[in-house]
């Protein structure tokens, strides 16, 4: 990770919507981002990196809820804004880290049974699970209503077929939230959610995705992968709901992060003259 070139300015801490508690974290954030070198050549070596050091740090403690450890009640998206932007000027790679660990399991948060969440947020909290977030297909993008994507009931559980693309953590994440149709002809009311841990038998996880920034990426491929009936996340064909609530917890911290890397650039530029 390059060398700061300046401190990022902490002004917008004395917004009225900030309070304390957010001071605070944004307080302890900042030298312990300043502290952290990695080496990101490797971008999926740096990203499991990454994760340690934020679980370690306790920064992915909100990233998950109270109740399963999180350093908040629910996920407050001041907090995450506050945390994206510092992570985002100094590694962006660093904001991809937590923000993943956060989207990945956010349906779990908003959905998952007590089972299901005492299994995977508490270690999603502590860095010793990594999430990942499966919808986007190589013909359903933006257009969730065009998935492809098969589960098909079997006597214990469902059974997966079909693929998901541009899947960040792919190749990496220890489970997946995936998205699959139940109701063919349901269009976005047809759609399900699926906990599918990255060692289930039928599922490929090896087809990874190249791309200009560190950012591990991957295809993922289901044939006849069959996972048991608590696997089920949420109400069958409530998926899509789902999909769109635990994209709006992150929403705002996407211009955060976007903020932090626009304001590095400028320092980086700066530091030039």
């Amino acid at each position: 990770m390059a060398k700061i070139p300046a401190p990022p300015s902490t002004a917008h801490l004395a917004l009225p919507f900030f309070d304390e508690a957010h001071r605070a974290l944004a307080s302890d954030l900042l030298p312990w981002c300043a502290a952290q070198e990695v080496d990101e050549r490797d971008d999926r070596a740096a990203c499991r990196e990454w994760v340690r050091r934020l679980g370690d740090g306790g920064w992915l403690r909100y990233a998950v809820p109270g109740s399963a450890g999180g350093a908040l009640e629910r996920l407050d998206s001041r907090a995450l804004v506050l945390l994206r932007e510092t992570l985002g000027y100094h590694s962006p790679l660093a904001d991809f880290a937590f923000a993943m660990q956060g989207l990945g399991s956010g349906a779990i948060t908003l959905a998952g049974t007590p089972e299901q969440q005492s299994r995977y947020l508490g270690a999603v909290g502590k860095g010793e699970k990594i999430a990942a977030f499966a919808l986007s297909e190589p013909e359903a993008g933006s257009d969730v209503a065009a998935m492809a994507m098969r589960a098909e009931p079997t006597a214990d559980g469902w059974r997966l077929n079909g693929s998901k693309t541009w899947i960040s953590n792919g190749g990496i994440a220890d489970f997946y939230c995936v998205f699959a149709k139940t109701d063919p002809a349901g269009g976005t009311r047809g759609i399900t959610v699926f906990i599918v841990d990255a060692t289930t038998p039928g599922l490929d996880t090896s087809e990874h995705i190249d791309v200009m920034a560190p950012h591990p990426l991957a295809t993922l491929r289901f044939d006849d992968c069959v996972v048991p009936r608590g696997a089920q996340l949420g109400e069958l064909n409530g998926g899509f709901k789902l999909a769109m609530r635990t994209l709006d917890i992150f929403r705002a911290s996407v211009a955060g992060a976007a903020l932090g890397m626009g304001r590095r650039a400028l320092a980086e530029a700066i530091s030039h003259v």
